[in-house]
């Protein structure tokens, strides 16, 4: 941006301007007030001269009245008369030579210190004054004589027979000053008026451009970031200028693009359950945020490596095969390590410093120079490393990485959640592979039972007998072991009604009575209110109680008790409690006896926990273990939405 085309050249310039019009006209305004003065000055001296001269000719009027008759009048008046004549003379002299030199300098010194300049009619008028003076001076000096003895009466009655043509020529030049005032005047008023008008046109056109190039263009920036604001992140502004309002525009246009861009990619990346979908629309549509030609994702797998799992260039996928690197002391591990962005500026330059860097060397090999890695570890089901790479050398800048460093959470949450969407997609195939197999299973096990019992009906010596038994166990067995799996894997569906807590807890004691007397156990049922009411499924929870209490029996010692409480936790939620004495658990499998196919039991399937979970889930409830000294405890929250 040149510095001609900035707001701050250019502001820095109108304002220039203002202050120069703001100085003209202060200065003009300065000057016009001192011509007023000066003109002023000028008229008080030609009426000053026109004062002089009626003054002479009253005083000589006076004297012809009043001439003296003898020596002491004579020389009365000659010391008064004749040095009022004399210093009338010198005023008018001096008066007159300064309007014909236009020097005033001095005449004006005892009124304002100035200099005027005078118009060419009064120069005239003056020029002619001065001539018809300095002849009536010759003839008055010609008429009193000597200076020791002046003819005082002569001279008065000179002074007032020439009074009146000297009077008209002081009258001609005050009119003729008059008149050049009152021209300079007009012309003054002209350029005054002038120069208003052209301050006005500068002032409006400033004001035009101040609109044009600064209020209207944030008018417009103000309404982008109220669009954005809104969600709009397709809005754009429209201004080209080459200034900072330009910049700013240019600068909110890509703001607004890559808002734009990320809140698609995210959408998009919310939406995939496909890896190799993902991966590819990250590459098409990345390049619209920083340079990139390169993406791939690693995933850690169990044996400490860690493996090319899906790569894309130019926007196609690359066929490496199988690429797998050892993670220890790599920047693969440091990344994953930190869970923060790690930039490579140079692979080729970084490979080269160990030998472990076996990844950066293929990177290196298929021509790429700076690279990006971004950790793949938060809620994610496999630990990775999402990796942005291009052929530029040192192409990602500071505003790429800051870039990346803001959207680092949002990108890698999107992909641990498609890698999630992916898992739980697998974990829902394998789910249903287990459920076809079972019920395939079943068939051909119908038909094992049928020899089985064919056998229970026939003659058979005693080993023989005892086998027979073993395997109708183990036939029991698997057949609960495919129950349990078709009910874990088959989605639930429940059949809310309201229910009371209390008398299902009961049924089901009543169902476990007789477990309960062969190990010598009683079972006591406590509920806090006569009724605890609740909206849920009565056979769901009837079998959440068999599977916790008949658990509780097979734990308990001989000859103790088990507990359940029924009671509110709050207004909104009913907790129970089923507490036995028996061998503690250990810590570290308080949480795994509710993963599936997990059991301590010889006999036991390892679902029974697992479905029980999945049961209070679907109620919206939560299940938890504790187990100590004091007891084994299961803790059920059950919300009673009513």
């Amino acid at each position: 941006m040149k510095f001609t085309h900035t707001l701050k050249f250019q502001i820095g310039l109108a304002l220039l301007a203002l202050i120069a019009l703001f100085s003209f006209f202060s200065l003009h305004t300065l000057k016009i007030l001192d011509e007023q003065r000066t003109q002023g000055a000028l008229l008080r001296l030609a009426g000053e001269l026109q004062a002089t001269a009626q003054h002479m000719a009253m005083q000589a009027m006076n004297y012809e009245k009043n001439t003296p008759q003898d020596t002491a009048a004579y020389t009365r008046d000659l010391r008064l008369y004749y040095r009022d004549l004399m210093n009338n003379t010198a005023q008018f002299d001096d008066i007159c030579k300064a309007f014909s030199s236009g020097d005033f300098q001095r005449q004006l010194e005892m009124h304002e210190p100035m200099n005027p300049v005078l118009g060419e009619n009064t120069l005239n008028a003056a020029f002619a004054l001065e001539q018809y003076w300095k002849h009536f001076l010759l003839d008055l000096d010609k008429t009193m004589g000597p200076d020791d003895m002046p003819h005082l009466a002569s001279a008065a009655k000179l002074i007032v027979d020439r009074n009146p043509e000297l009077l008209e020529n002081t009258r001609n030049l005050l009119k003729a000053l008059d008149t050049d005032i009152q021209q300079r005047t007009r012309e003054t008023n002209i350029i005054i008026r002038a120069s208003f008008v052209v301050a006005l046109i500068i002032a409006v056109g400033i004001m035009f451009w101040f609109y044009q190039r600064v209020l209207r263009p944030l008018g417009a920036a103000v309404e982008g970031f109220h669009q954005v604001s809104t969600g709009n992140f397709a809005y754009q502004l429209p201004l080209k200028a080459d200034n900072e309002i330009g910049f700013i525009a240019r600068s909110f246009n890509q703001l607004a693009s890559r808002l734009k861009n990320l809140f698609r990619l995210t959408t998009r990346l919310q939406e995939g359950s496909d890896l190799d979908e993902t991966l590819e629309f990250v590459s098409k549509n990345f390049p619209e945020l920083l340079p990139l030609d390169w993406v791939g994702v690693l995933f850690v797998s169990s044996d400490g490596n860690i493996q090319l799992e899906r790569a894309y260039a130019d926007g196609e996928p690359e066929e490496l095969g199988i690429l797998r690197f050892s993670l220890k002391n790599t920047l693969l591990e440091d990344c994953l390590n930190s869970g923060q962005p790690l930039h490579i500026p140079d692979i080729r330059e970084t490979a080269l410093q160990s030998s472990s860097y076996r990844f950066l060397q293929v990177l290196s090999e298929r021509g790429r120079r700076d690279a990006i890695f971004l950790p793949v570890t938060s809620r994610s089901p496999i630990p990775g490393v999402l990796v942005f790479a291009t052929r530029q050398a040192h192409a990602y800048q500071k505003e790429h990485m800051e870039l990346l460093s803001n959207l680092a959470t949002v990108i890698t949450l999107s992909f641990s959640r498609t890698l999630k969407l992916a898992e739980h997609a697998r974990l829902a195939a394998i789910g249903q592979f287990v459920s076809d197999i079972a019920h395939e299973i079943r068939t051909p096990l119908a038909t094992v039972s049928m020899a089985l019992d064919y056998f229970e009906t026939t003659e058979l010596p005693e080993p023989a007998r005892k086998r027979l038994a073993l395997a109708e166990q183990e036939m029991a067995r698997i057949n609960r072991l495919l129950a349990d799996i078709l009910l874990y894997a088959r989605p639930f569906s429940l059949n809310p009604v309201k229910t009371d807590i209390c008398p299902i807890l009961q049924n089901t004691i009543d169902s476990q009575l007789s477990q309960a007397r062969e190990k010598q156990l009683s079972i006591q049922l406590h509920c806090s209110q006569s009724s605890l009411p609740l909206v849920a499924d009565a056979d769901r929870l009837q079998q959440i109680f068999i599977n916790l209490i008949n658990n509780a029996v097979d734990a308990a010692i001989p000859g103790s008790t088990v507990e359940i409480d029924a009671a509110p936790a709050d207004d909104e939620v009913l907790r129970v409690s089923i507490k036995n004495l028996g061998e503690v658990i250990a810590e570290e499998n308080l949480e795994r006896v509710f993963e599936p196919f997990f059991t301590t039991k010889s006999d036991g399937t390892g679902l029974g926990l697992a479905i029980t979970r999945r049961l209070v889930q679907a109620h919206g409830g939560s299940i938890s273990l504790q187990s100590d000294s004091n007891g084994t405890v299961f803790v059920l929250r059950i919300p009673r939405m009513l």
